[in-house]
């Protein structure tokens, strides 16, 4: 008799991990009409708000996220976008775009880590960009960022070690989108 009752506990937790791994791995087209972008992610996001200092001071960054729930956490770690105003003249004049494209990597850096890490300049879906990846012993980090219509839009994916987990990193910067 406890052989079936441990085997029907058993069962039960199976279905009840299952499910929830389910429910958290759906991905659909998010799209935001305040952020003005659309992208591909998984879908039971969290959106948060926080005043903070960005390459153009301190103001708002509004900041839509994914994180897996305790039960799904095999993959990934957090899909992210995030975005904040810049001032029009930045997206006008070359010089002043680099600059807040460099200035922008190099605090998002440190958010990772102290030590050096190298960026790349990038075209985001035809948007000038910057991008890195961080690697530990635990995780890779990879961000790219873009300065389009006025916004500075941030893209953020962090994946467990040693899982195959390209296709889905790709759709997600791939699919990104300015509305404007």
């Amino acid at each position: 008799m406890s052989s079936l009752i441990k085997i029907s506990i058993f069962c039960l937790l199976a279905i009840s991990v299952t499910s929830c791994t389910q429910d958290n791995d759906t991905w659909a087209k998010y799209t935001s009409k305040e952020g003005a972008f659309s992208v591909f992610m998984p879908t039971h996001l969290l959106k948060l708000d926080k005043k903070e200092v960005t390459p153009f001071g301190k103001q708002v960054t509004h900041y839509v996220t994914w994180k897996p729930s305790t039960f799904a956490i095999d993959k990934f770690k957090l899909f992210q976008v995030s975005y904040t105003d810049c001032p029009a003249r930045v997206c006008t004049d070359s010089v002043l775009l680099n600059a807040a494209l460099d200035s922008a990597i190099n605090l998002r850096k440190k958010d990772f880590t102290e030590s050096e890490i190298e960026s790349q300049v990038i075209e985001l879906n035809g948007y000038p960009g910057r991008s890195f990846i961080y690697d530990n012993s635990n995780a890779t980090a990879i961000v790219k960022l873009c300065i389009v219509n006025n916004r500075k839009y941030d893209l953020t994916v962090v994946t467990k070690k040693n899982y195959a987990t390209n296709t889905d990193v790709s759709n997600f910067f791939d699919s990104f989108m300015s509305l404007k």
